[in-house]
Parts: C-alpha cells; sequence; structure tokens
C-alpha cells in the first residue's frame, strides 16, 4: 500500500497509455481522410447547391477535427515529457541513494 505522500509511477501502465493515444491518433488520420475522400466524392458528383452546402459543411467538420487531433497529439508530447520528467527524478535520487535520501522518500 502506497501512503498518500508516496509518489510511484507504472512505467509498464505509462508505456500502454502512450501506446494507445498513439494508435487512437492513428485512427483520427485515418478516419479524417475517409471524410475527404467522400469530400472529393461528392464534390466531383454531384453540382448543386445541397452539395455545395455538404462539402462546407464536410470542410468545417475537418478543420475541427484536425484541433482535435491537435490537441490529442499535445497531449501525447505532455505524456512524454512528464514520464521523461519522472523518470529523470528517479536517476537523480539513486544517484544520491548512498546519502540515504532516496531510500529515504521510497520508505525503506
Amino acid at each position: 500500500m502506497v501512503d498518500p505522500g508516496t509518489l510511484t509511477k507504472e512505467d509498464e501502465a505509462i508505456r500502454q497509455v502512450l501506446a494507445d493515444l498513439e494508435h487512437q491518433i492513428e485512427n483520427m488520420v485515418t478516419a479524417g481522410r475517409t471524410v475527404e475522400r467522400i469530400k472529393e466524392e461528392v464534390a466531383g458528383g454531384y453540382i448543386s447547391s445541397a452539395s455545395t452546402a455538404y462539402q462546407e459543411k464536410l470542410v468545417d467538420w475537418m478543420t475541427c477535427y484536425q484541433q482535435v487531433i491537435g490537441a490529442f497529439e499535445r497531449f501525447v508530447q505532455s505524456t512524454q515529457g512528464a514520464n521523461a520528467i519522472l523518470n529523470q527524478a528517479e536517476e537523480d535520487a539513486r544517484a544520491h541513494a548512498a546519502d540515504g535520501i532516496y531510500y529515504g522518500l521510497q520508505g525503506d
């Protein structure tokens, strides 16, 4: 059991979250490409004011969707950065283990 004052980090859990997020971004990019393809098919096959309005809505959707993908990418980068900081802090703590700081923080 971890007491409330102890920071723990599960490396495998973080790796899995990052892998899942990367996979989600890939799926989102694929979905965006599918919508782009549909828009191009509609533009090539249908000439009407309704088609134009539909295409404009698709462009609006794609613009917003790109913003969502960008937010996911920034979240992944932030998570990777936080993981790197925690890894460095752990390495620094181990470097000072001889003076008892690291083991004291771990409750050993």
